[in-house]
């Protein structure tokens, strides 16, 4: 069966001199395996197209049999050029890539999450965007979409109003300062205060919001920190430890 449908690249692996096997993010079928022959043949197009971040429309020949399916053509949707000439716009659209590709099954479709990582790397290609806030924004998303949403509320020991405080070792959830000890991720109130708007801004008003990068790198930190207790394909995105560099790199600023 031949299916057609735009998708995002999430990497690309070498097979033998010329082709490549990608996995993608569609549309239509979720996450993909997809055998690209020949893509690096003088005549085939398909090779800068394969990128990681890329946007694009592929036709493959799909079997329920077959855990690799065969790329029939592919071309591009959108290349996000900008956000390749900027060194940390790119390692937040790599990091956003690898962890839909950890975290999500593959064959599941999700077209809100879908939605969700296309738009986010068009607001990370777009220079007039905080990009700090579009990653926030983006890991509340999907910790919402994949059902580990915190509870931003209220402390999940005592019941008493969060204003700020920590993720619990051992529930992974949120606590205020009374019930978290020194060794917990800990955020501010302004953190905390950010986290609360996330729930109901849209992408496209995230430039309304006026906050210190550090304190929006604080939320950051306690979304990573959240996702990596509750979805256990998180510690294994390589990216997300050059991401953390950059992020303490930013907050010394």
């Amino acid at each position: 069966m031949l299916i057609a449908t735009n998708a995002i690249v999430l990497k690309r692996i070498p097979y033998g001199d010329t082709s490549v096997i990608c996995r993608v993010f569609t549309e239509k079928m979720g996450k993909v395996s997809i055998l690209a022959k020949g893509a690096w043949k003088p005549k085939n197009a398909a090779g800068p197209v394969l990128e990681p971040i890329n946007h694009i429309h592929i036709q493959f020949y799909h079997k329920n049999t077959r855990n690799i399916q065969i790329l029939k053509e592919t071309g591009f949707v959108q290349q996000f050029s900008a956000l390749r000439n900027n060194l940390c716009r790119i390692i937040l659209a790599l990091a956003v890539v690898e962890i839909i590709d950890k975290s999500l099954f593959d064959s599941n479709p999700s077209p809100i999450l879908y939605r969700l990582v296309w738009r986010v790397l068009d607001k990370l290609n777009d220079e007039n965007q905080n990009f700090w806030f579009v990653f926030s924004f983006f890991l509340y998303q999907l910790l919402l979409q994949l059902g580990f949403m915190p509870d931003l509320k209220n402390c999940s020991k005592c019941s008493q109003e969060l204003l700020r405080g920590g993720i619990d070792n051992y529930s992974g959830e949120l606590v205020c300062p009374g019930c978290v000890d020194q060794y917990q991720m800990k955020a501010t109130k302004i953190s905390f205060i950010f986290l609360k708007q996330l729930t109901s801004l849209h992408l496209d008003d995230l430039n309304t919001i006026s906050l210190p990068n550090s304190d929006i790198i604080d939320s950051i930190h306690l979304l990573e920190s959240f996702l990596l207790f509750h979805v256990d394909g998180i510690k294994k995105v390589q990216s997300m430890d050059v991401l953390r560099k950059l992020l303490n790199e930013s907050t010394n600023l």
